[in-house]
């Protein structure tokens, strides 16, 4: 009795003291390293992450529309909180960019963290498996054979290899399990599917961070402007058309562009409302047009300060709201021109049209570019074909013209958004139409033979049990007439529940 006390005592000391040098011998390090690691495993963190990343799409989408607007009107109180709203580029900004960063890493990392299982699985899959399985199984099937196990078994491992299965057996006591897949490296189809999801995030941090959308991209007739942003791109209007149907309503707007990069021309096409140009990752939209001037600005000594089209109606006068207006800026000459044209609708309030400008004609004034303005500015009218002098410059107007306003968006994520599309398509491909096909199945003697009890690993999957129907069906023809009182499983209608267990059961008569 007492030779037995030590060895009990150090039985329930030992497992104490492994516990502690499994502890204690962590650095801080593979600690701090365990617990990120842990974080981006986590399922919760990655819901309040999505959560939070909707929320945001929410509201920067919104903030496209009279939504805030209207809180606004309703709420009073929230004014500065409405107009920080329209001022906040949400998918420009540092939170929205952190946290597709920090989706994309979770997926990374969990998809590292699932790799070895997804490989073992593939590799060195689980042989033996369970009675209570087979029979909770739906469906299940036994087939009977009067041969021994040996020889059911290599029956069943034909007509299996016949239908592209592989086939693992494991001998446990009597009886020999057996594992059955096809189609076992359609599970690497994960991995497309998840670096898919990457990509995607990965394209929509590109497109945050180096892309850019223009509302407001004015280009008159005959006139080139460049599109800045560092693209090197400039756009040049060859042409405007519009047409209109009997009720005045208009039918179409098409712009005739050329676009240069780097002041070579690689591009041109005609743009309408729904039909686009793309260069690269920027896409001209057409939006609308207006009435634009050209002029010919030079000063005393015939030096050309200014020549080609400025829009007219971007700017409205503020004694009149339907006189358009235009800005010309002269760095050189330090001056500013306020350009303004004809009454776009003289009979409604003819009292406010104080300038009564004919058709053909241009109120120009001439501001200080810099410095505040000192007394009435200069200003004359101008008709077109004639040069007028004001303030030192020699103004021309040589005819009317028309501008259009485009809407300019580049997006350099759309290459990789293009590639995660291919591989979006082909993981899910692989994974629908090359799923992978399991079956477990236990073979053990009777006294009249032997039985094999198989079922396939296909809970609510149709087509999975459609499969083991047919292969049944087939082994069952292979093996002879079975001592059972059911009809064979058809592939239209899958077995009942009542009908899982087709056969004898090992041992019985």
């Amino acid at each position: 009795m007492s030779a037995s006390l030590p060895t009990t005592d150090v039985e329930l000391i030992q497992p104490a003291t492994v516990v502690k040098r499994r502890t204690g011998g962590r650095s801080p390090i593979e600690f701090v390293v365990d617990r990120i690691w842990r974080f981006f495993c986590s399922v919760r963190a990655a819901v309040y992450e999505i959560i939070l990343l909707a929320v945001m799409v929410l509201l920067g989408t919104l903030r496209g529309s009279s939504v805030p607007r209207s809180i606004g009107d309703a709420i009073p109180l929230l004014d500065p909180v409405i107009n920080r709203w329209y001022a906040y580029d949400f998918f420009h900004a540092l939170p929205f960019i952190g946290l597709l960063t920090l989706l994309s890493l979770a997926i990374t990392v969990c998809t590292i963290n699932r790799a070895p299982a997804i490989w073992r699985a593939i590799a060195h899959p689980t042989i033996p498996t369970s009675h209570s399985f087979l029979r909770q199984a739906e469906p299940s099937i036994t087939l009977s054979s009067p041969h021994g196990g040996a020889s059911l078994l290599a029956d069943m491992s034909a007509t299996l290899r016949a239908r592209r299965y592989r086939v693992l057996t494991e001998q446990r006591g009597e009886e020999i399990h057996l594992y059955a897949d096809k189609n076992r490296y359609a599970r690497l189809a994960t991995f497309p599917f998840h670096l898919a999801l990457i990509l995607i995030l990965i394209g929509g941090i590109v497109g945050a961070r180096y892309g850019f959308r223009e509302k407001e991209f004015i280009v008159p007739e005959g006139s080139t402007r460049a599109v800045g942003h560092g693209t090197g791109l400039s756009v040049e209007l060859e042409r405007f058309t519009d047409t209109y149907r009997e009720n005045g309503a208009p039918r179409e707007y098409r712009s005739d562009l050329v676009i240069y990069r780097d002041g070579k021309r690689i591009e041109d096409g005609s743009i309408t409302v729904n039909n686009p140009i793309s260069t690269g990752t920027v896409t001209f939209y057409q939006a609308s047009f207006g009435q634009a001037v050209e002029l010919r600005v030079a000063d005393l000594t015939g030096k050309v300060l200014y020549a080609d089209s400025t829009d007219l109606g971007i700017y409205k006068l503020s004694d009149n709201p339907e006189s358009p207006a235009g800005i010309v800026e002269l760095p050189d000459a330090g001056v500013r021109l306020h350009v303004v044209g004809p009454d776009a609708n003289p009979a409604n309030q003819p009292e406010l049209d104080q300038l009564k400008l004919r058709a053909g004609q241009m109120y120009v004034q001439v501001r200080p570019l810099d410095e505040p303005l000192v007394g009435e500015a200069p200003a004359a009218i101008i008709d077109q074909g004639r040069s007028t002098k004001v303030a030192g410059l020699s103004i021309t107007f040589i005819r009317e013209r028309r501008f259009t306003l485009l809407q300019v968006a580049s997006n350099p994520g759309i290459p990789i958004f293009l590639a995660a599309s291919f591989l979006l398509v082909a993981g899910l491909a692989i994974t629908f139409y090359l799923p992978h096909r399991r079956i477990r199945g236990i073979i053990a003697d009777t006294p009249v033979g032997s039985s094999a009890t198989l079922a396939p690993l296909a809970k609510r999957d149709w087509s999975g049990q459609r499969d083991f129907t047919r292969l049944m069906n087939e082994a069952a023809g292979r093996l002879g007439p079975q001592r059972e009182a059911h009809p064979p499983f058809t592939e239209s209608s899958p077995p009942s529940k009542k009908d899982r267990v087709r056969a004898v059961s090992p041992g019985q008569t």
